[in-house]
């Protein structure tokens, strides 16, 4: 390799580097290869393959569904006590629905918009994955003790809500053993994130306006200037 060629590479990879370094990643649900280990969650299990298409039909993914029959279980999930920190699944028998909830604020709302949110999972077998009642990623067989990765479109990104959200899978029943760890994360540049103003006493005497700049009268959410700043109130 000529030093000019090396000066080149020496520079990119220093650049991949610098770049690589500003970018944070955080787990909206936690796996067993993010380093959290267990997750909490609610499960069901079924009695045939089939009952998973019956199970759609009811739209047993929505964020409304009726929870009161669901049993409360921590995941992973695995026929093997020995893998993934089990919580036992005979997966031989029954096919299985999972449902796990989780809570987003608008600043996590503001970092999944500013960067990346993508779906891991490790699983055994056919899972199909749903997110707030939205089917977002599927898969056939099986990947042992790998993890697969499936990134969020743009439009998948803005199924994400202020406060509660579900993740859902199902997962059927196979001949030989079965498993299932999943979670999401957001990978973001912190410098790309604007930090929202709390707006407290200062309300009242400032002037609001709409996100096209026209002043408003309604004082619930939209851009005020008070003080000789701009704010945001959502």
């Amino acid at each position: 390799m000529s030093s000019k060629h090396f000066l080149l590479s020496l520079l990119f990879l220093t650049t991949s580097t610098a770049l690589d370094a500003e970018n944070v990643t955080e787990y909206i649900l936690d796996t067993v290869d993010s380093g959290e280990g267990y997750w909490p969650c609610l499960f069901y299990e079924l009695n045939y393959n089939s009952d998973i298409t019956l199970a759609e039909r009811g739209k047993w993914y929505a964020l409304d569904e009726d929870e009161s029959y669901w049993r409360e279980g921590i995941g992973p999930f695995s026929i093997d006590e020995n893998k993934f920190l089990v919580t036992q699944w005979q997966s031989t028998v029954h096919p299985i629905l999972i449902r796990r909830h989780f809570t987003l604020t608008e600043e996590d709302l503001e970092k999944i918009n500013v960067g990346t949110v993508t779906l891991t999972y490790s699983y055994d077998e056919d899972p199909i994955f749903w997110l707030n009642g939205t089917k977002i990623a599927s898969s056939t067989g099986w990947n042992d003790n790998n993890y697969a990765s499936s990134r969020l479109t743009n439009a998948r990104k803005k199924l994400l809500v202020e406060g509660d959200n579900v993740l859902c899978v199902s997962l059927k029943q196979g001949s030989g053993g079965g498993h299932i760890d999943y979670g999401l994360e957001v990978k973001y540049d912190p410098s790309k994130v604007t930090p929202i103003s709390l707006i407290q006493e200062d309300e009242e005497d400032a002037i609001w306006y709409d996100l096209s700049g026209r002043p408003v009268s309604n004082k619930t959410k939209g851009i005020i200037v008070t003080e000789g700043k701009k704010k945001v109130k959502m």
